[in-house]
């Protein structure tokens, strides 16, 4: 029978924190855009985006939330969705939104 390692409970809970932060989405950071409107994206670790855009020579600010499902970003802001795809450092939204690197 093999023995057992006994860990103190500020130990595991410490363990089981890193290795879940592990596990996160990995998006966020703040994103260079071009090729569409958005010129920045910022996603938060909480799930929240601020981005900027310029439409008819105007900026805008907006703030949304976003979602991972694979390589599959949601981004929803003021009710409307547009679905970005992961390729690396990259997010992609289309000729519309552009492509965003990350900096």
């Amino acid at each position: 029978m093999k023995p057992y390692v006994y860990l103190p409970r500020s130990v595991s809970c410490t363990l089981l924190s890193l290795i879940l932060s592990g596990c996160s989405s990995g998006v966020k950071g703040v994103y260079s855009c071009k090729g569409g409107f958005l010129d920045t994206l910022n996603l938060q670790s909480d799930g929240k985006l601020y981005a900027t855009a310029s439409m008819f020579g105007m900026k805008q600010e907006r703030v949304g939330t976003y979602s991972v499902d694979g390589d599959r970003i949601v981004m929803t802001v003021n009710g409307e969705s547009s679905v970005f795809n992961r390729k690396g450092k990259t997010l992609d939204g289309g000729e519309l939104l552009g492509l965003c690197t990350l900096k």
